[in-house]
């Protein structure tokens, strides 16, 4: 069997048209981690990417790991 092609992250535009507005920031130097709006960053941008434009609010730290923050996904028939 071959070996499966190696996939792209999620870009944040696709993220979005699966009703995700928000990223989760963790920082890697003090482990702070808080919800981030990516509305103003571009769609082309991929998430784990999305962390290199951040700086950590509690240690002003840049190594930023970011990913989807499906909890705040809009789901069908739970309103905003």
């Amino acid at each position: 069997m071959a070996p499966k092609p190696p996939t792209r992250p999620m870009t944040l535009a696709n993220m979005r048209e699966n009703g995700v507005r928000w990223l989760i920031a963790t920082c890697l130097d003090c482990k702070h981690s808080a919800d981030v709006d990516a509305d103003a960053l571009a769609g082309e941008v991929y998430v784990p990417e999305a962390g290199r434009r951040m700086v950590c609010s509690k240690c002003e730290g840049r190594r930023i790991e970011t990913r989807p923050a499906w909890h705040r996904a809009k789901r069908p028939g739970m309103g905003e």
